[in-house]
């Protein structure tokens, strides 16, 4: 009978004790880019939320402040709605690299409820490279059809916490929109950005931003919201 010389017998016997694993070569074999680390937010804190309302958006009108607590209370459960400090431990690291995400996320992207999770965490990623992503969901709009405005009012919601002088025109735009969580969120947002609330009323906020010293609202930005042509009787 033949016999396995030592040296192939010692080689099987290393094989069969560890179950014959092997790992696929990894040289001339292309690999995909590693996506961005993600970010765990921390648990919804409606207490938290709560005092966020009472500070942040102290001299927006009490059915706008009952309105921000209502949308912790309806989409924080299910990551919708963030705590503003939600990634307070996020390494600085990895923040960067969410942001950096995030804006070709918005900027790129097309309007769709795909985009909601990220803009969920924009809203708690304080930073001014946002705010263009930002701005082109809040504007989008079409005359033809009904859309769906979650995106928009998501992205309204986020801007109300970057507090940026370049949204407030398009926010004016919005306070008297046809979908309520558009309009309100916009009222919440231009409350927590200035402390005041002209509720509905374009020229007062327009003539009151200008009082400030900041340029004119331009007029496209005024005038009272149409439903669309296709939804009219």
């Amino acid at each position: 009978m033949k016999t396995i010389p030592s040296t192939l017998a010692m080689v099987l016997a290393m094989l069969l004790a560890t179950g014959c694993r092997t790992t696929a070569p990894t040289s001339g074999v292309p690999t995909q880019e590693a996506a961005p680390p993600t970010a765990s937010p921390s648990p919804l804190d409606m207490q938290k939320a709560r005092t966020e309302v009472d500070t942040r958006y102290a001299g927006a009108h009490p059915e706008i402040r009952e309105y921000v607590l209502w949308t912790a209370q309806t989409f924080g459960r299910s990551g919708m709605w963030l705590n503003e400090d939600a990634f307070a431990a996020l390494p600085a690291a990895v923040r960067k690299g969410r942001i950096q995400y995030l804006v070709t996320l918005l900027e790129q992207g097309e309007y769709g409820r795909h985009l909601c999770a990220g803009l969920a965490e924009a809203s708690a990623l304080e930073d001014r490279r946002l705010v263009p992503g930002l701005m082109k969901m809040a504007g989008y709009h079409r005359e033809d059809l009904d859309y769906d405005c979650r995106p928009k009012w998501m992205a309204v919601a986020a801007l109300a916490r970057q507090e940026s002088d370049a949204a407030v025109p398009l926010l004016v735009s919005l306070v008297d929109h046809g979908n309520q969580n558009t309009r309100n969120w916009a009222r919440a947002a231009l409350a927590r950005k200035t402390g005041k609330d002209f509720t509905q009323d374009k020229q007062a906020w327009a003539t009151w931003w200008q009082e400030q010293g900041h340029n004119p609202i331009a007029e496209t930005f005024l005038r009272p919201y149409e439903v669309p042509s296709r939804n009219k009787q």
